[in-house]
Parts: structure tokens; C-alpha cells; sequence
């Protein structure tokens, strides 16, 4: 087997994240499978920067992890028998190994290489699943308190949607919870709508492996997951809608083998969403930057920035933002937020690791930006010049609908003139125009000397 890297050479930004977060030396199987498409196309997203891609990977694992965790201590408790489900490589599953023995923990995928690789370098239960769930073996003294399943029903077509909710529901036991997420209405792609029965499908997917058919791009309404949920279920099942509590982008749904469960006590806390507009030099030995922080679901505080594990700088979230609010909703008209960061004299622009995060309502702080100091500068400035491009692309647009229009004006009004000429009445007039000049006639019909 193939490691895209070990736990011994990881990147400087997963070390500053990790040691961020309180996550000791080797407490942590930090090893990537060379197959993980998820690393892939997060490598791809940051135009091939290896470096941030990483951060990204194990980033966005930990806040995967926090979220259902969140939801799994809310219904479970400390004991849990866990199902990690479509878990992929292993990029959420090794953070829920921080709370959990390897024995209470299941994996399963589709990808048999995945479930082989978590088997052997974290020691959990391992059973490869199906493209269709009717074909899904499990065996039948199996049963968990708690199923999460991470970026699956995002991809499903409208019988698979359902089936795989029948599995996933009947695989638990009475009272326990099912947490998975969706794309809803708010992340729908511009220019489509949802047909009337509530999904959209579509065959686009960034899986290189697996047929767009199975696998594609799915957009759901509220309504039509409660009704999934209860076309799936075999019994009372009470349902829970997250906006957006997944990476601040998938909505998440937990659904209960109950009735009537009460979910007024879950107090969830979603990733926040982290905005740097600009992030400058401000004189030598000073960095400022500038930005909005919000997060749909729970609140966020405030904002820090740290270079190398030492906090430089924090500042309330609390500037107003009309532009911000005009895109979110008025809720969000306060989300500025500027820091000035003093720098150590002679810190190393290019090997000291500058990370900004956001202070939730729990007080937790969340690492949401990695780079260098120059890193930071320079994508700043490629920021500034995409705007300016930007701009200028909108201006050139603005010009151009103008010169179209003047020139449509132009030639309306040239053609009302050919076709005044063209009638009857101004054939008559030029006529007589003629004839009077034959005759010299002027003015009120006087002849001319």
C-alpha cells in the first residue's frame, strides 16, 4: 500500500492546526491513502498547493467530526456504538477515534480499499457496502446507537435516496440517531429550480470512479426529506433539520428511531464562515487584516490570529457589513472584523505559520486560514487584482450595453426615416417640392423676381 504521506511528514499547517487545537504529537494517525479522491480534488481546488490542500483535508475532517459529535453526545451519551458511514479514506473517522475506543466504531464504503485502510492503521470494524442498497450485507446481531453519514445523500438519486434511509434506519437500534447531510434550496446551482416533487439530480459529479448514474449532484427540499424519511422508516421516526450545520454548506438532518423527541436541549454549534478581503503590510513590522465572520447555524465571537502557536491579535465581530447582510439577511449586518497584528522582528515571511480563526459561542476556536506571511500577502494581492478584474470586466459590459443600445437608437431611428420616405405621403411631398422649384415658387406662393 501507497501513502500519499506519513505521519511523519506531514505539512507545517497540519502540525500548527493540530497543535492549535490541542491534538498532542502522535495522538493522531495523520497517514492518507495515495486513492483518497477527497484529498485529490482538494488539491485541485487550491491549484495544486499540497501544503493548504492537506490543511483543508484534515481541517475540514476535525469540523465534520465536531458536528456529529455534537449531535452524538446530545442523544448518546459517552457510550456509542458508531457506524461511520460512506466514511471514504478515513478523513472524519480518525477524529472520532479521539472520543471513541476502535472497537465501538464501524466504517463503511463502497471503495474496499478504503474500509481496508481504516481496518488496518486505526483498528475499527470494516464492512464494504454496495452501490445499490439492495445488495448491502450486513450482519444481522449489528445493530448501532448512532449512524452518521457524511456527503452521500448529496449524490443520490431519488430510489436510491430512499433505500439507502431504509437501510441506514432499519441498521438501528429503537432510540437511536441517524445524522446525514444534504444540498438544500440555498446552495441550489444559479439559473436551476427543483421539479415539483422536491429533488433535483443531476449526472455531474467530481468522483472519478464512480458512474454519474449511481453517483452524481443532488439538491433536495425540507419537505421532500421528511417524506423520505418516512417512505424509509418502519416505524415512528422524529426529524430535525440543521441549516447549513455542515461546513456551513450541507444542511444536516438528524432523524430518530423515536416519536416525539424533544430536540430543544441539542444546542449545535455549526463551522463558521471565515472571509479575508485584505491582509496588508501595515508599516514594517505590522500586518492587517480585514474580513466578516458568520455562522449560519450558532453565533460566532470574535476573531484571532496567531503566527507559530502565539496569538497576535483579536478583535470582536462586530462591524457592520450592508454587503454582507445583502447577501445573508439582515441577522448577518454586523460580521466586520479588522485586526492589527504587531509582528516579532525578523519573523521568517515564508516558514512561520499564520492561522486566523473564528471563537464560536461555546468559546471554541475554530482554524479556518493557514498560509505564510507572504503566502497571506500574496493572496491578498491576486485577491485585490481578481476584484479590479472583476470590475473591469463589469464596466466593459456596462460600456458595451450602452454603445448597443446607442447604436439600436441609431439605427431605429434610421429606418422610421427610410420608411418615412418610402410611403405614399412623402413620395407626394418631394413631388411637389420638385414642382416648386420648377416654378420658382418660394414662400407663402410667391414668385420670384
Amino acid at each position: 500500500m501507497t501513502l500519499a504521506f506519513s505521519s511523519a511528514e506531514t505539512s507545517p499547517y497540519v502540525r500548527a492546526l493540530l497543535a492549535d487545537q490541542g491534538i498532542a504529537e502522535g495522538s493522531l494517525d495523520l497517514a492518507v491513502d495515495s486513492r483518497d479522491e477527497m484529498l485529490s480534488f482538494l488539491v485541485q481546488t487550491h491549484d495544486g498547493d499540497r501544503e493548504r490542500a492537506l490543511f483543508a483535508y484534515f481541517r475540514s475532517g476535525l469540523s465534520i467530526a465536531d458536528a456529529m459529535s455534537q449531535i452524538l453526545r446530545w442523544r448518546c451519551g459517552g457510550a456509542v456504538r458508531l457506524l461511520d458511514f460512506a466514511s471514504g479514506y478515513g478523513r472524519v473517522t480518525r477524529f472520532f477515534l479521539r472520543d471513541l475506543p476502535p472497537e465501538r466504531v464501524w466504517v463503511s464504503d463502497v471503495y474496499a480499499d478504503g474500509v481496508r485502510f481504516q481496518e488496518e492503521r486505526f483498528g475499527v470494524h470494516g464492512i464494504v457496502s454496495t452501490v445499490r442498497p439492495e445488495d448491502f450485507a450486513c450482519p444481522s446481531d449489528t445493530r448501532f446507537d448512532a449512524i452518521t453519514v457524511t456527503s452521500l445523500f448529496t449524490h443520490l438519486p431519488d430510489d436510491r435516496f430512499v433505500g439507502w434511509l431504509r437501510v441506514l434506519l432499519g441498521l438501528l437500534r429503537p432510540g437511536g440517531v441517524l445524522a446525514f447531510s444534504v444540498h438544500g434550496l440555498e446552495v441550489l446551482v444559479p439559473g436551476h429550480s427543483i421539479p415539483e416533487g422536491g429533488i433535483l439530480f443531476q449526472k455531474l459529479s467530481e468522483s472519478a470512479s464512480l458512474d454519474t448514474s449511481d453517483y452524481g449532484s443532488t439538491w433536495v427540499t425540507e419537505d421532500y426529506v421528511r417524506a423520505a424519511v418516512a417512505r424509509g422508516a418502519d416505524g415512528p421516526v422524529s426529524v430535525h433539520r440543521l441549516p447549513r450545520g455542515l461546513c456551513n454548506f450541507q444542511d444536516l438532518y438528524v432523524a430518530v428511531r423515536d416519536a416525539g423527541v424533544d430536540f430543544s436541549g441539542l444546542a449545535f454549534q455549526g463551522e463558521p464562515e471565515l472571509q479575508i478581503d485584505e491582509c496588508s503590510l501595515a508599516g514594517p513590522d505590522a500586518l492587517r487584516l480585514r474580513g466578516w465572520a458568520l455562522a449560519r447555524a450558532g453565533e460566532v465571537r470574535r476573531v484571532e490570529v496567531t503566527l507559530d502557536g502565539a496569538l497576535l491579535a483579536a478583535a470582536p465581530v462586530e462591524a457592520p457589513r450592508p454587503d454582507v447582510a445583502a447577501l445573508f439577511g439582515d441577522r448577518f449586518s454586523h460580521p466586520g472584523w479588522t485586526c492589527l497584528c504587531p509582528l516579532p522582528p525578523a519573523a521568517p515571511r515564508r516558514e512561520a505559520v499564520l492561522i486566523v480563526r473564528v471563537v464560536d459561542a461555546r468559546g471554541r476556536a475554530q482554524p479556518l486560514w493557514a498560509s505564510s506571511i507572504e503566502g497571506a500577502l500574496l493572496h491578498s494581492s491576486r485577491q485585490q487584482a481578481a476584484h479590479l478584474h472583476m470590475v473591469t470586466a463589469d464596466l466593459q459590459a456596462r460600456l458595451a450595453l450602452a454603445e448597443a443600445r446607442a447604436a439600436a437608437d441609431r439605427a431605429g431611428f434610421e429606418a422610421r426615416i427610410a420608411a418615412m420616405e418610402a410611403s405614399r405621403f412623402w413620395k407626394l411631398r418631394t413631388a411637389w417640392f420638385r414642382v416648386r422649384e420648377t416654378l420658382g415658387i418660394r414662400e407663402k406662393g410667391m414668385r420670384s423676381r
